[in-house]
């Protein structure tokens, strides 16, 4: 087996943090991927000089560029599952209180793209949209895991091993993946106890519009108040109509994009 390229797996997590954050300066891109500014800096200009990266000198921030929508569909993607995502949502936080997040699976986790953590009255986070979470230990990653079909699931695992040090040796071990889709389909839920955060649980469905695993919606609730299983049988009906809000307004902002194509 060949050795895994660093620098290449640093260079797309930086990528991925421009995506999720935005303009970023060296320091801020350090501090959230861990690396030292020195390695920060000198992968920004190499993907500078190729294209993929500007810098505005007057503020000393880094952006990606429309380049970087070769690489993927997810730029044009991204607006259009935040749309469908958002009023179902809402709706969902109106009749459990608890927050919920849409994530989607992004450079080997789950990228939280749109959050009702800040309207929420149950919730100890301002913000988690741009945030993480694992692939194998959150509900958000379970739920796209056990909804995705073999080629793909492999091709999610392999990238997490690649690019995620804390979850390679999960994502390897057959068993382990295999125990969390048998039990998930079994439940017909996602779940995970402190699986992101000490005293946070969470239950989560996948998003399936008629092809790929769009992404994943959870609920979140403090280990101490209830079970996964409580909360499923409190909450999940409504988990499933606001799912299916999503993929419903997902599959009609894609047939208009397509009558203007």
């Amino acid at each position: 087996m060949h050795r895994n390229v660093r620098s290449l797996s640093r260079g797309l997590t930086l990528i991925g943090e421009l995506s999720a954050g935005g303009p970023s300066s060296v320091v801020q891109l350090a501090k959230r991927t861990g690396l030292n500014r020195t390695t920060c800096y000198r992968l920004l200009e190499t993907l500078q000089a190729d294209g993929y990266v500007t810098l505005d000198e007057t503020n000393a921030l880094f952006s990606l560029t429309p380049l970087v929508r070769t690489l993927s569909e997810g730029v044009s993607t991204r607006d259009l599952s935040s749309q469908a995502a958002v009023p179902a949502m809402f709706s969902l936080l109106n009749e459990v209180s608890w927050p919920s997040d849409f994530g989607v699976f992004e450079l080997g986790a789950m990228l939280i793209r749109e959050s009702t953590h800040p309207f929420s009255p149950f919730s100890v986070h301002r913000s988690m949209v741009g945030h993480r979470r694992s692939l194998l230990r959150s509900a958000l990653g379970r739920a796209v895991l056990a909804a995705s079909p073999p080629a793909l699931r492999r091709e999610m695992l392999e990238m997490t091993a690649a690019l995620v040090e804390e979850d390679a040796a999960m994502a390897r071990d057959r068993r382990y993946v295999a125990d969390i889709i048998s039990q998930t389909r079994k439940d017909g839920y996602a779940s995970s106890v402190g699986g992101s955060e000490t005293g946070i649980s969470a239950i989560a469905l996948p998003i399936q519009a008629g092809g790929p695993v769009l992404g994943s919606l959870n609920l979140i609730f403090f280990s101490s108040s209830m079970t996964p299983e409580t909360a499923a049988r409190r909450y999940l009906s409504s988990m499933k109509q606001a799912v299916k809000e999503i993929e419903r307004r997902w599959s009609a902002a894609n047939k208009a994009r397509g009558k203007l194509a």
